[in-house]
């Protein structure tokens, strides 16, 4: 009779770990969303730990004295390059909430500078600074629109409108709208509660020449 031939040791401690990791040898078994949350998380340091591991291995064969040098200089980098990626990811996931204000004007409302200015006021109302500032950015170069009587070009830049105006009265009160969308939405730098008041003047300011403008031209 023929005897049988025992499998692989190997295979043996493969077919041990998946029969101790089964539900019905766990004495004190996790959720399952700690659990997922446990391999992620291992899964993230493997990830991290791969290309330090792999550098160590390279930088091997250098002196001790230059070896740690360059590992603890190139392991810094990767640490930046990670908290950038980990930097943009949470500005990629904010946003779209942070667009709300502009995405809320429907066909009417995007030429009626009254009813961006109400929008504006629901922005704050929110803590979005930034949203309300850009949404009152709008209704004052509709306000200008409406005052000289001309349609203003799809894709004309912030840029574009203080060139247009350099030599008016309306050049301060856009620069620093354009000055404050530059540095707190497209830098990302905080927007404060003063820099919103300091733009609502600056509206207020455009808002009232505008209104001048038209009293004498129908004069």
């Amino acid at each position: 009779m023929e005897r049988a031939t025992l499998p692989d040791s190997e295979i043996i401690r493969r077919t041990a770990e998946e029969v101790v990791r089964r539900p019905a040898f766990r004495l004190d078994p996790q959720p399952e969303s700690e659990t997922a949350f446990l391999d992620l998380l291992l899964r993230f340091i493997e990830w991290i730990l791969t290309p330090l591991r792999w550098l160590s291995e390279l930088l091997s064969g250098l002196p001790f004295w230059l070896r740690w040098p360059i590992f603890i200089g190139l392991t810094t980098l990767l640490a930046v390059l990670i908290l950038h990626i980990i930097y943009t990811l949470v500005l990629a996931i904010r946003r779209p909430i942070r667009r709300a204000g502009l995405a809320a004007m429907d066909a009417r409302t995007q030429n009626d500078p009254d009813a961006i200015e109400r929008l504006a006021a629901e922005a704050v109302a929110r803590g979005d600074y930034i949203g309300a500032i850009r949404l009152l950015f709008r209704a004052s170069l509709l306000r200008l629109d409406l005052t000289e009587k001309r349609q203003t070009r799809v894709g004309t830049t912030n840029r574009e409108y203080l060139r247009r105006h350099r030599d008016s009265a309306y050049f301060e009160p856009l620069k620093l709208f354009v000055e404050t969308i530059d540095s707190k939405w497209y830098g990302q730098e905080d927007c404060r509660p003063e820099d919103y008041d300091a733009c609502r003047s600056a509206h207020s300011r455009i808002h009232q020449l505008a209104k001048d403008a038209l009293i004498a031209h129908s004069a």
